[in-house]
């Protein structure tokens, strides 16, 4: 082990590493889900952007240049920890910067950072659609290859097409309600489609933005007439897919039913637009419909907000569940931070983070790290030390160590308490 400076000795280094890992190779590798709490708005934290004099240096999708990234064109990949970790790193430059405009530097509630994080995470998916937007022209090849115009018409009466005329809907819905009206009509779509003999079409790629685009293009109405969603709650969601039985076919990070694939596996997938999440549960429709025939379970159908909750919460679903491994957290926790801090011992320069009050939920550790960096970046001058930065997984797993060594007495009743 690489001898450090600080109050911790090697002794205790070596106790610390000897608690958390053990003896036996699965205890260095077996990881722990940590409770990340969904968020009910995700767009709460834009008022604490402006509040915390964020807007000052970042902009979000567009508007005048800052000194720091545009942050709304920034897809922010890994976990909700690898964004907060993201924040960690570049601590000591936002606060040299804010300190040149004379900011004051902002501190944070658990609550608060989570609105902002949960903020980032969603911001391109609610108001720039991760990818950009569809292409209208290309959408309206789509509409053609796809065999839409054989039951729909766009323009025009058409009276003798057996689908609405789509119209009405041109530049009046947003995406999630035309998401909504193709998968509540699913059934009668399929009905048409087989006594005209057409194969059900299946979307790849862009193809289901582009068409949402192409029916989007144009006016068909007045300003006032337009009908848009609100961001769909994640949380609201969650309680939806259980209640509309999506979790008697689908898991969530093994837990829920079988059949369907475990949604909680596959991030890559449901971060994306309204428009290729709704493309997905499109093409698995007439699968997922002979499955609820076959289980007795009357197909499910939205309302009002509910698709858009139900997207909002697949675009989360791993948002809340973060895996990170106490051991390697050990090992992290002895390489970047024992030289101030102990866990347990009540040594150090920094706080034992064993029992400090309210630290019992991964986004409170990650606002008390933001409000005392600029105690740390000072001891770490003094002491000639590098800024700690965190690599990818990395702000999970020394999670993860750090909430299995906490003093139970100094944790709150329950997570989230505080919001």
């Amino acid at each position: 082990m690489k001898r450090m400076p600080g109050i911790v000795s090697g002794v205790v280094l070596t106790a610390i590493l000897a608690g958390a890992v053990g003896s036996s190779t699965h205890a260095q590798t077996k990881s722990v889900l940590l409770s990340v709490e969904l968020p009910d708005s995700p767009t709460a934290g834009a008022r604490l952007f402006a509040q915390k004099s964020c807007v000052r240096c970042h902009s979000l999708g567009g508007g005048e240049p800052r000194v720091g990234p545009d942050l709304g064109r920034i897809l922010f990949s890994g976990t909700v920890l690898d964004l907060a970790g993201a924040f960690w790193n570049h601590a000591p430059a936002m606060r040299e910067k804010m300190q040149d405009l004379r900011i004051q530097p902002p501190t944070m509630t658990s609550g608060e950072m989570a609105d902002i994080i949960a903020l980032l995470t969603a911001y391109r998916y609610y108001i720039t659609e991760l990818g950009g937007p569809g292409s209208p022209s290309a959408g309206r090849a789509v509409f053609a290859s796809k065999g839409c115009v054989h039951c729909h018409s766009v323009n025009g009466n058409a009276w003798e097409q057996p689908g609405p005329n789509l119209r009405r809907y041109r530049g009046r819905f947003s995406a999630i309600f035309l998401a909504q009206a193709m998968w509540n009509h699913g059934p009668e779509m399929a009905s048409a489609m087989q006594g005209l003999g057409l194969k059900w079409p299946k979307f790849t790629g862009r193809e289901m933005g582009d068409l949402v685009a192409y029916l989007q293009a144009g006016n068909g109405g007045s300003s006032e007439e337009r009908v848009y969603f609100e961001p769909g709650s994640p949380r609201r969601g969650r309680q939806l897919f259980s209640d509309k039985r999506c979790l008697a076919c689908h898991a969530i990070a093994g837990k829920g039913g079988r059949g369907g694939p475990d949604l909680g596996t596959r991030p890559r997938e449901l971060v994306g637009s309204v428009a290729s999440i709704a493309g997905l549960m499109w093409n698995h429709s007439q699968g997922m419909t002979a499955e609820f025939r076959r289980r007795g379970i009357p197909r499910v159908t939205f309302s009002g907000q509910e698709m858009a909750d139900i997207i909002g919460y697949l675009y989360f679903v791993n948002y809340a569940n973060v895996r990170g491994t106490p051991a390697r957290g050990a090992q992290i926790f002895v390489d970047k931070c024992s030289t101030c801090h102990s866990i347990g011992s009540g040594k150090g320069i920094g706080p034992d983070l064993g029992g400090v009050p309210r630290l019992d939920d991964p986004i409170a550790i990650i606002a008390a790290m933001w409000n005392h960096s600029a105690k740390m970046e000072e001891e770490l001058r003094k002491r000639g030390l590098p800024w700690p930065r965190l690599e990818s997984g990395e702000a999970a797993d020394l999670t993860a160590f750090l909430l299995s060594r906490r003093d139970t007495s100094a944790a709150r009743p329950t997570t989230g308490a505080s919001r």
